[in-house]
């Protein structure tokens, strides 16, 4: 085995608990001194000061972000249909049920919903991806993992959009990816470059860019996922410089007119709205404030939102929005939008067919007949997938992909993998829609609750039929089998195994 598939296996062990609560860490308390220090120049009353102190040393209860065709559904099972959001700043989002172990549900497996803090969704809440505002668009997550936001703009982008999820940290990129196939979709590609680096590959093309930038991270001071020293001002100005240096990236992967949506988890003025500030007097961005979020707007800046934890009920966040201007004679980078093709014409003229350069492997490309009832061989008409093996593993691109995504950078959904000599259909691929054409002619079984659940902890399943087979739930797939005509051998990675404990919301 080579050494990057078992750096690989080791990092899909790991994947399932980037979508679950972090494991219990002692909280950090800081004093209303230290925090007054912390959040300066903002002023709170003393007596909040103090709230805020204690709040930030608490743990808060994660949400669920719930998928937009099936919040209401959710809310109907909880509490008959009452309408209110459990999430004033994002609709989709749903308070867990304290008798509910959401990571412990079949919903939960099924993709049905994804776990967070509260807080991390004001970037979406910035980003508008609870509405229609994001579909058609070219949208990129600059730094992605574990997937939180990423997976809420591929959900937002619709069946029209496409999603670049880009991971810097290489050993952060398999949960990312995990996380991404969970929501069922094709529409994306993942990558791990420097921002740097990204922004030389593709300048000016994407139509909005979200940074959850690395940060102090004192919002993470109540999970025990950060030190004191969070607060510590060489901190604070090491974490500023990065941002920019990030944000001037973000800007030349921009295109005019497009928005940056700019989020972090923590409290510090010089790395929230001291970088819009810069972004709008060093790279001529434009505020874009968003009106649904004015009740949070942040006291420095027009167009910069923050929840407390004290006030809000969640760790904290603050997530600003801004746009490039859309007249190139007021960008510096005039000239070079002047030449590009995708200055004067719509994203559909800035995606090319995508056509598969090599054929596949033999024994791959006779799985992928076999068992997907799809043909491999590139079509002619500019509906063709892009089908890639790299090595060990297939891949397929969605229909209408942009060109570049063809690069030896980007990686696909995965369809299927070699286990030595053998090639199997990968998890990823079972997860997909139930109206993707790519899995539509794939054989599968409708497994009941109890069914569900033992094969969720990885035992089989009763079944007459033979070969590979998509097990589901409610028509919602959760894996794979290999079935001999009596039984389906449970093929569901180990990082995706659960003891199924809570009843289906």
């Amino acid at each position: 085995m080579s050494r990057s598939r078992k750096g690989s296996k080791k990092a899909n062990r790991k994947s399932q608990a980037s979508s679950k609560p972090s494991a219990n860490r002692k909280p950090l308390a800081l004093s209303a001194e230290q925090v007054a220090s912390a959040i300066a120049p903002i002023e709170l009353p003393g007596d909040e000061l103090g709230q805020l102190a204690a709040a930030m040393s608490q743990r808060h209860a994660n949400v669920m972000r719930v998928r937009r065709d099936r919040v209401q559904a959710f809310r109907m099972n909880r509490d008959n249909g009452e309408s209110q959001s459990d999430v004033p700043w994002y609709p989709l989002a749903v308070a867990i049920p304290a008798d509910f172990r959401a990571s412990r549900s079949i919903d939960f497996a099924a993709g049905e919903f994804y776990l967070q803090d509260a807080g991390s969704l004001l970037a979406l809440a910035a980003a508008e991806a609870h509405t229609d505002s994001l579909s058609v668009q070219l949208v990129c997550d600059l730094c992605a993992a574990p997937g939180g936001k990423a997976t809420g703009l591929l959900e937002a982008i619709g069946h029209d959009g496409f999603l670049l999820a880009n991971e810097p940290i290489r050993s952060r990129v398999a949960p990312l990816a995990y996380n991404l196939s969970r929501t069922g979709s094709d529409r994306y590609a993942v990558s791990c470059e420097d921002p740097d680096a990204l922004a030389e590959k593709l300048p000016g093309v994407f139509d909005t860019i979200l940074i959850d930038a690395p940060c102090s991270g004192q919002a993470l001071l109540s999970r025990g996922r950060q030190s004191k020293g969070a607060v510590n001002e060489s901190m604070v100005a090491t974490n500023a410089a990065r941002q920019q240096r990030i944000l001037t990236a973000a800007h030349k992967l921009l295109r005019p007119g497009g928005t940056i949506v700019y989020s972090t988890c923590t409290f510090a003025v010089a790395e929230n709205e001291a970088q819009v500030d810069w972004m709008t007097r060093e790279l001529q961005m434009q505020p874009s404030p968003v009106d649904a979020l004015s009740d949070y707007q942040s006291s420095l800046t027009e167009c910069g939102y923050r929840v407390w934890p004290h006030r809000d009920g969640c760790a904290g966040a603050f997530a600003a929005r801004l746009d490039k201007p859309s007249d190139p004679e007021s960008s510096d980078d005039a000239a070079e939008f002047a030449e590009a093709e995708f200055a004067e014409a719509p994203w559909l003229l800035r995606r090319g067919v995508l056509q598969s350069e090599q054929p596949l492997d033999s024994a791959c490309d006779e799985l992928i007949r076999s068992v997907l009832g799809t043909c491999s061989e590139t079509e002619t008409d500019g509906t063709s997938v892009l089908l890639r093996q790299r090595d060990w593993i297939a891949e397929a691109f969605c229909k209408g992909a942009p060109e570049w995504v063809k690069q030896d950078w980007t990686m696909g959904p995965e369809v299927a993998h070699r286990t030595g000599q053998t090639w199997k259909p990968s998890h990823a691929c079972a997860l997909r829609h139930t109206d993707d054409p790519f899995t539509a002619n794939a054989g599968r079984i409708e497994l009941d609750d109890a069914q569900a659940a033992t094969y969720l902890a990885g035992g089989t399943v009763p079944t007459d039929r033979r070969g590979w087979q998509i097990v589901q739930h409610r028509g919602r797939p959760l894996g794979w089998v290999k079935a001999d005509g009596r039984i389906g051998k449970n093929h569901l990675p180990t990082h995706a195994r659960m003891q199924v404990t809570a009843t289906n919301r």
